[in-house]
């Protein structure tokens, strides 16, 4: 893993997540948008050695955070699911595209869950969505992946994903 190109590509996506250019991915008057931090999330902790995609699961919510409003509960929330999702792939392969965009869809569903339930816990009158927004973000990110998965993994593979400490390749994921 390319650590430094990681973190470039991390900010770069979390300026653009906070930026005025997601309102023309926008659907309906109801502001609903694709997450993009969380399809990097699922990509990172299906395809990364579980350890990396741990480390991973968290800077991103790190930066879901930076890009929102209220500063921890997606830190919290990407980084246990994307930790679980890092260790449940070693049981339940995500190989197809299919499967990633549902496991997408139901991390996005769990992660926004847990962190508007912590929100409510820090700071109630920050909350914009409910049920229906976080379940058409979901599913509105599970679609989108289906469109952006080529350029996900050539990032992917830009910053190493794949490539243990030693430079070798890891068995047939990347």
């Amino acid at each position: 893993m390319k650590w430094w190109r990681f973190t470039f590509v991390i900010i770069l996506v979390a300026v653009l997540q906070a930026s005025a250019a997601m309102n023309l991915l926008s659907l309906t008057n109801l502001r609903i948008k694709p997450d993009i931090l969380l399809i990097l999330l699922v990509y990172f902790a299906v395809y990364c050695d579980s350890y990396d995609a741990v480390i991973i699961s968290f800077a991103v919510g790190f930066a879901a955070d930076l890009s929102g409003m209220v500063l921890g509960p997606h830190f919290i929330s990407y980084g246990i699911i994307g930790a679980a999702i890092a260790h449940i792939r070693k049981i339940i392969l995500l190989k197809t595209t299919r499967q990633q965009a549902m496991a997408v869809f139901v991390t996005g569903i769990l992660a926004e869950t847990v962190a508007l339930f912590l929100t409510q816990l820090k700071a109630s009158e920050l909350i914009r969505t409910g049920a229906l927004g976080v379940f058409a973000a979901s599913a509105y990110s599970a679609i989108l992946w289906f469109l952006i998965k080529w350029p996900v993994v050539t990032i992917g593979k830009w910053v190493g994903v794949g490539v243990h400490r030693f430079g070798l390749k890891a068995d047939g994921r990347v």
